[in-house]
């Protein structure tokens, strides 16, 4: 799965998991933030956007069943993504 294809996670200001999606732009359209935006999050070259943070969800994947558990720190220690 290329990086194009890669679901996004999404996690709200408290650092939780709220949302997985199936690209930027569907996280894009399901929080109202800018695509361009999303994409630089995952990338971690933006820390927050507007009321959200994405990753790409990479190895290891995550699943649905983590909503609402995970937070952000703890997926960046699972995937070296700091």
């Amino acid at each position: 799965m290329t990086r194009k294809d890669s679901q996004v996670l999404i996690f709200n200001t408290e650092r939780i998991l709220i949302a997985l999606t199936t690209s930027t732009r569907s996280a894009a359209l399901l929080t109202g933030v800018n695509e361009n935006d999303v994409k630089l999050c995952c990338e971690n070259r933006l820390s927050i956007s507007g009321q959200y943070c994405f990753r790409y969800n990479v190895d290891p994947s995550i699943a649905d069943d983590t909503l609402g558990k995970l937070t952000i720190d703890e997926y960046d220690n699972l995937c070296d993504c700091k």
